[in-house]
């Protein structure tokens, strides 16, 4: 008996893809929200059941082993490709679903082409290659989604479908016999052994990579929610300090920006107006914040009506020009929220640090006594810290400690009082 004996390995093969086909589904069960995942376990099953006809070639007509198996083989690869297009968020298409299958029927109609086992080949060749050139590259379209797993399982894809189109130049230049392949032991030679070895190993790969490019979104969105406001959708207080305190750490040329927002007399908004109206009042800030900020700014929520942003890069006028600009949108856009005359406005405390290495606590400690002053001063304005900028280093020999941002928040609720 030979080292690789191909009905062994095909027999392995079928297994091994119900198998994979059946715990995909299950993953899927347990994630019902994850749709690409019932697509491609439904498309190993068919593809599992394609493979079994295809082993059945001489003990069952040809109709069954030939004509109905490569329905069902295009179809389970239609099944992977619309797998990639619902996890990248498209819709079915049926037209890319019945398209091979289709064009396969059609063949079978033409006797020129139906008994020729190149025309077979080549057909067979150019929709399965097709398929999974399709599948790497809706993935492909997807790569500014941080998922690792996306790249392993672009090149698996692309190189399964070249492979298949490198099939039919070759077939070309090479015609197979036309005598039919009518049984197991017409197949017995090393090198379709080590093909159908190769073929179950890829199946393997592809199948556990799509499995982790899943886990991988699940896992990033969980990420994200972390870091996420879920009123606003922008980041949340921790991920805001965090970016903060990177950006301070290898800052842009010029100098670095810190903005801190106050809604004014936001609770008399809420007491009057009910807190429904509140929140709508404070997205239509984040959204005014968002949309005003200069390229590369990150704006977020402190808690609260407090919000705040970074700016990298501007001087003390483009700042205070952003600043402005925010302030003045806000105020227009939030005189009338709703149809309910609202008149929202914002108190903006500003405050600069050196382009070298400084902890973001001291800017937001400045940036509040900003805000303080834009309050005491009437609110509806932008006020920049009058100090020197932000010292490099603190001093350590003043044993002055850095009041936390919890402390900034305090100061400037009572400012706001």
């Amino acid at each position: 008996m030979p080292l690789l004996h191909v009905p062994t390995i095909y027999v392995l093969m079928l297994a091994v893809m119900v198998l994979l086909g059946a715990l995909t589904l299950f993953a899927w069960l347990q994630n019902r929200a994850v749709r690409a995942l019932a697509w491609w376990g439904g498309a190993v099953l068919v593809m599992a059941a394609a493979l079994g006809l295809l082993c059945l070639r001489g003990v069952i007509p040809d109709v069954y082993s030939l004509d109905l198996a490569y329905v069902v083989l295009f179809t389970a690869c239609a099944l992977m490709l619309e797998g990639a297009r619902c996890f990248e968020g498209r819709r079915t298409s049926p037209f890319l679903l019945l398209a091979g299958a289709v064009t396969w029927i059609a063949a079978c109609q033409i006797p020129a082409l139906y008994e020729s086992a190149t025309a077979r080949m080549i057909i067979v060749s150019a929709a399965i290659g097709s398929y999974s050139l399709g599948c790497a590259y809706v993935l492909w379209t997807g790569r500014a989604e941080p998922l690792l797993s996306r790249w392993p399982l672009i090149v698996l894809t692309a190189l399964g479908g070249g492979l298949f189109l490198v099939r039919i130049p070759l077939a070309v230049a090479h015609p197979l016999a036309a005598a039919p392949v009518t049984s197991f032991e017409a197949l017995q030679s090393f090198w379709f052994a080590i093909v159908s070895t190769f073929t179950l190993l890829f199946f393997i790969a592809i199948n556990y990579l799509f499995l982790a490019l899943t886990k991988e979104r699940s896992e990033l969105a969980h990420k994200r929610a972390s870091m996420t406001d879920a009123l606003t959708g922008l980041a949340n207080r921790r991920a805001f300090l965090e970016f903060g305190e990177q950006c301070l750490k290898a800052p842009a040329d010029g100098t670095i920006a810190f903005l801190l927002f106050d809604l004014d007399l936001f609770k008399s908004i809420n007491d009057t107006h009910g807190h429904a109206m509140g929140d709508r009042v404070l997205r239509l800030f984040a959204q005014t914040l968002s949309a005003n900020l200069p390229r590369g700014g990150v704006a977020g929520r402190l808690g609260g009506e407090e919000f705040a942003a970074i700016l990298e890069g501007p001087d003390r006028q483009a700042a205070s020009a952003a600043a402005e600009r925010v302030r003045e949108s806000f105020a227009a856009a939030a005189r009338v929220v709703d149809g309910v005359a609202v008149a929202a406005t914002v108190s903006v405390g500003l405050a600069h640090a050196d382009s070298e290495p400084v902890g973001i606590e001291a800017l937001c400690e400045r940036a509040d006594k900003a805000l303080y002053t834009a309050k005491a001063l009437g609110r509806n304005r932008v006020e920049s810290a009058v100090d020197e900028l932000v010292p490099l280093v603190p001093d350590a020999s003043s044993g002055h400690r850095m009041p936390s941002s919890e402390h900034a928040r305090a100061a400037t609720k009572r400012a706001a009082a």
